[in-house]
């Protein structure tokens, strides 16, 4: 069987996305019977899943057992965020404080995409350990994406701005503007939560 089309790859995914986008109310409770459903699968793949994406960091166990959606909280939120600092500062360090390994950046061809340059950043450590714990907290993270679009106006310049330091060849400033992009946003994680739940909640806010 195709790995890619096999019941538990098929319910990771589904699942995966679905908690990485915020369909769940944070700490409401994952139906296994619902969502084996929605997927057309039995429930074996999707516990196996949602059991998958607990030690991911996507999912909790409930007080009497079962699978939550998690909650959220500002202390959390800056733990995650401060992780993923430490992360990049570890990717920088592996190359010498300069941010390339193999001489060019990856283009980035649709906007500025610091996520996409932050993953690239890791994975040029050739680190899988590192790795492995950067994937975990950046998906923990991309609940956040479309509320800091709309929690600061400047984003699109921010974000410009942090690219042009990932592409320049020599590195420099590329430590301190990525340390002052995720200090903004762990001052602002109250806010950042709340926009996170209005959108929820309202979605013509979206």
């Amino acid at each position: 069987m195709n790995r890619r089309h096999d019941p538990f790859t098929l319910a990771l995914a589904s699942l995966r996305a679905r908690l990485e986008s915020g369909v769940h109310v944070p700490g409401g409770s994952i139906v296994i019977l619902d969502e084996a459903r929605r997927l057309k699968l039995s429930t074996t793949p999707v516990r196996e899943a949602l059991g998958w994406l607990c030690g991911f960091g996507l999912v909790e166990r409930g007080p009497t057992g079962g699978f939550l959606a998690p909650r959220l909280d500002p202390q959390t939120l800056r733990d995650r965020l401060a992780f993923r600092l430490h992360c990049l500062g570890a990717g920088l360090d592996a190359s010498g404080g300069v941010r390339v390994r193999d001489g060019v950046a990856p283009r980035v061809e649709a906007g500025p995409k610091p996520a996409e340059l932050m993953a690239w950043l890791v994975r040029s450590t050739g680190n899988a350990a590192l790795m492995e714990a950067y994937d975990r907290v950046a998906s923990q993270l991309v609940l956040f994406g479309e509320a800091e679009t709309r929690l600061f106006a400047d984003h699109e310049a921010e974000a410009n701005t942090l690219v042009a330091r990932f592409r320049d060849p020599t590195g420099r400033g590329l430590g301190p503007a990525l340390a002052a992009y995720h200090r903004r946003r762990m001052a602002a994680a109250p806010l950042l939560i709340m926009a996170v739940e209005t959108a929820r909640d309202d979605p013509a806010a979206v």
